[in-house]
Order: structure tokens, then C-alpha cells, then sequence
């Protein structure tokens, strides 16, 4: 057994060996362009290099290792050993998850469509495999990739929210989610809303760790000439950048003024949801230990799913409190995300959040500006968790280094899980048009 646990390793943890040398710690992943690019690029990941070191087999995970090794999850390694618990599992939903009726190949889809846009190889590869032992056509997830023509009315529409939720949060609005209603209702709309928010949050686990895929998976399938050589519509390719390059950076407005974000604050404060929100009683009924306050919105919107919505909510109260991260540094975290998705909800649930913890006003808004001042571990931790929200692709090896010298490994699976979280949040919340309390 001990043989073929080494060599398991060896293959899960080796570093990746390019014509030119090893990578740049200091430069993002490349990206694949095409079709073939990428099999190629998940069938490389099985040998990159993880950015906190991976645990060491439990005797149950080697005992599966020796039978072949499918039961052997990097990711779920990774939680397990680096997260406090209530961070560590549920949020995603099941393949019979109650409230959810669109099914898994679709939402497996979907989470194929958000990992392509933000690079993340880890869970490309797993969404493919999932994807092919459903018996999704080879054919259909290379269209996935490079052309949507051939989809139904209501797969494209649904797939153009779901890279537009990706990669540019600040422009889902009224007219966005309006066009899913031919196609879907409001169950069905909050559906796509949570589980692509959902896989947002993953990809930016999983990406910003760099976690090698799981050596047993294959890749390397044949695929279709009209597919071969057709460039990706979905990934961030940078055109400058030739075939194999960099990520480009996904363009977000520049901070509003304080003053634009405070009139931002009170034009929500009187919106309507865009999805109907579950009475304070059910809630109350399907989210443990809320009491007799009345709930707050982002609450009775995740409570329409018993199951999955519920678990949300645990773990997302989890990552205000749990682990040894400052909880001061985690709201501030949540601030920076917030702003940079333009979320308003998630901005003012932030706002409270540090005004509970002693800050005020003025030290909120000059989060906003130049990070100079704040001690370097501080200053090292909100830059990164600007990077990872906006840009997980870019997120790089030498930036996760430069947190390790200031934090422990947990403190910085903390803070990606933190910011992780908050990608979530900032998307659903806004997507659903909630109003702040």
C-alpha cells in the first residue's frame, strides 16, 4: 500500500514542467484557448503545484487510494484540514436537492460556463467528468466552450447570465434577470441565481489554492475537428497575449466617491426584490435558531431552499466568527469584495459588520483608497482579496507566498474562504435586487 500511496502523491503534488522552466511564481496561470488547449491544460493540473501543501492521506482516503483512487477528493482534503468546521461542507446543492427542479447536468453545466470564465482548471476538470458520467455528448460541452448557436432559447439565455454573474457582477440588473423569465420562473431564476453564486465562491477556493486534480480523471478524449481549433467565447483570454497566455483582467468601473456610494445605499434601501422572499415564518420554520427577530432578507431568500438554503446560512455565519482570523480583517475583506462587485446589500451588511467591531464611517470609506498606510500583513490581505474577487485568474503563487509570511496556513485558507464567501453573497444578494435593512 505504502508504493502506491507514494506514487499517488507524486503524481498529486508534482510541479508542472514547461519548455521554458518552471513557472513564474510571480505570473497567473496560463489560459487555454481552445478546445484541445484545455483538455491538455486539465490533464497538466493533475502535477500543479498546490499553494498550501496538501495534507497527508488519512488512513480511509488511502485505503480508497489503493482501490483506484476515486474516492480521493484534493478539494475536500484541502477543507477538512484547513478550515474550521462550520466552513468545511454543505451550501452546494445535491443531484435531488428539495426547492430545485432544473436538475444536475444543467447546473453541472452551468458550473462548467462559470470555471472556464475564471480559469479554474481544478473544477473544469471535475465538471467535466461529472458531465460525461451523466452522458453529456463530448460534442456539447466543446460547444459549451466556443459556440452557442445551437442551443435552445432558454440554455442561452440562461448561459448569458451566468458568465455575465461571473465575470461582471456590477451589470446584472433588472433587464438581465428579466430575460430569463420567458424561459423560467421564479423558483427556476433563484435557482440559477444561487447555484452559479455557488460555483463562484468554489472557483475562487480552488483556484486561489492552485489544487491539483485527481490523477484517476481523463482528459486527453478525442474531440471533434469543427471544435478543435474554435477559441474560447468564455474563458478570460487576454488578446495580446498569444495562444497559452495570460489572463486578461476583467474591467470594473473605478470606486464611486463616498458620497455617490451613500446615495448608491438609499436608492436600494427602497427596492423591491427581484424574486419573491419566503414569509418570516417559514423562515423561521427552515432556518435553525433564528428566534423571533424578524429574519433579514438575504435569510428568507436562501430559506426557499430547505436543504441547501440552510446549510448556506450556517456557514456563512461560520465565516463571520470561526478560526482564528482577525474578525476585523474579515469584515474589512467583505467591505473591499462588496465594493468591487458593486453589491449594495453585501455592502451595507459590511458596513454594520465594522461599525459592531468599534470602526466608524470614515475609516470605512478609506478602504477604498490607497492601502499604503494599513500594516503590511493588512495591506498584503485586502490587495489579495481584491485580486480574488475581481480577478481569480490572476491571483498568483508569489501572492499567496506573501500572505504565508504574515499569517498561518489556516489564517490564509481562512481569508480565501472569507473572500470566497463573500463572492457569493455579493452575487446573489444583488442579483436578487434585495433591499438593505
Amino acid at each position: 500500500m505504502n508504493s502506491i500511496l507514494h506514487a499517488t502523491m507524486a503524481l498529486l503534488v508534482a510541479p508542472i514542467a514547461t519548455a521554458d522552466g518552471p513557472p513564474d511564481g510571480a505570473a497567473p496561470k496560463p489560459v487555454p484557448e481552445t478546445r484541445a488547449d484545455l483538455k491538455q491544460a486539465l490533464e497538466d493540473s493533475k502535477r500543479s503545484e498546490p499553494r498550501l501543501p496538501l495534507p497527508p492521506l488519512s488512513v480511509e482516503e488511502a485505503e480508497r487510494a489503493e482501490q483506484g483512487g476515486w474516492g480521493v477528493v484534493n478539494n475536500g482534503r484541502m477543507r477538512r484540514h484547513y478550515l474550521p468546521p462550520g466552513f468545511v461542507s454543505g451550501g452546494f446543492p445535491g443531484r435531488e436537492e428539495p426547492g430545485m427542479t432544473l436538475g444536475y447536468p444543467f447546473q453541472t453545466t452551468l458550473f462548467w460556463i462559470v470555471s472556464r470564465a475564471n480559469n479554474c482548471t481544478y473544477c473544469l476538470g471535475h465538471q467535466e467528468s461529472k458531465l460525461a458520467s451523466a452522458g453529456v455528448d463530448e460534442d456539447y460541452v466543446a460547444a459549451l466552450d466556443g459556440d452557442w448557436s445551437g442551443f435552445t432559447p432558454a440554455e442561452r439565455a440562461a448561459f448569458a447570465l451566468t458568465r455575465t454573474l461571473t465575470t461582471a457582477p456590477h451589470e446584472v440588473g433588472d433587464a438581465q434577470v428579466e430575460a430569463l423569465r420567458p424561459f423560467y420562473d421564479d423558483a427556476q431564476i433563484l435557482e440559477i441565481l444561487y447555484v452559479v453564486s455557488s460555483f463562484n465562491a468554489m472557483n475562487r477556493w480552488t483556484g486561489a489554492l492552485n489544487i491539483p486534480q485527481e490523477h484517476h480523471r481523463e482528459y486527453l478524449t478525442p474531440t471533434a475537428p469543427d471544435f478543435a481549433s474554435l477559441v474560447s467565447r468564455v474563458a478570460p483570454l487576454s488578446p495580446s497575449a498569444g495562444a497559452g497566455g495570460g489572463a486578461a483582467p476583467w474591467v470594473r468601473p473605478r470606486l464611486e466617491s463616498r458620497s455617490e456610494v451613500e446615495e448608491r445605499l438609499e436608492a436600494a434601501r427602497g427596492r423591491t426584490p427581484r424574486v419573491e422572499l419566503v414569509s418570516a415564518e417559514e423562515a423561521r420554520a427552515r432556518v435553525p435558531g433564528l428566534g423571533e427577530k424578524e429574519p433579514p432578507q438575504w435569510i428568507r431568500l436562501l430559506a426557499h431552499f430547505p436543504g441547501v438554503g440552510a446549510e448556506r446560512v450556517a456557514i456563512l455565519r461560520a465565516v463571520e466568527s470561526e478560526g482564528t482570523l482577525d474578525p476585523l480583517l474579515r469584515a474589512r475583506a467583505c467591505w473591499v469584495a462588496a465594493r468591487n462587485d458593486r453589491a449594495w446589500y453585501a455592502l451595507e451588511h459590511a458596513r454594520r459588520r465594522l461599525l459592531d467591531l468599534g470602526e466608524d464611517d470614515d475609516r470605512i470609506f478609506a478602504l477604498d483608497g490607497s492601502l499604503d498606510g494599513l500594516p503590511e500583513a493588512e495591506r498584503l490581505a485586502l490587495g489579495f482579496a481584491r485580486t480574488l474577487t475581481v480577478d481569480p485568474a490572476l491571483v498568483t503563487d508569489a501572492q499567496v507566498e506573501g500572505l504565508r509570511e504574515h499569517f498561518t496556513d489556516h489564517q490564509v485558507a481562512e481569508l480565501i474562504a472569507v473572500v470566497a464567501e463573500a463572492a457569493f453573497f455579493d452575487r446573489l444578494t444583488e442579483a436578487a435586487g434585495l433591499a438593505p435593512e
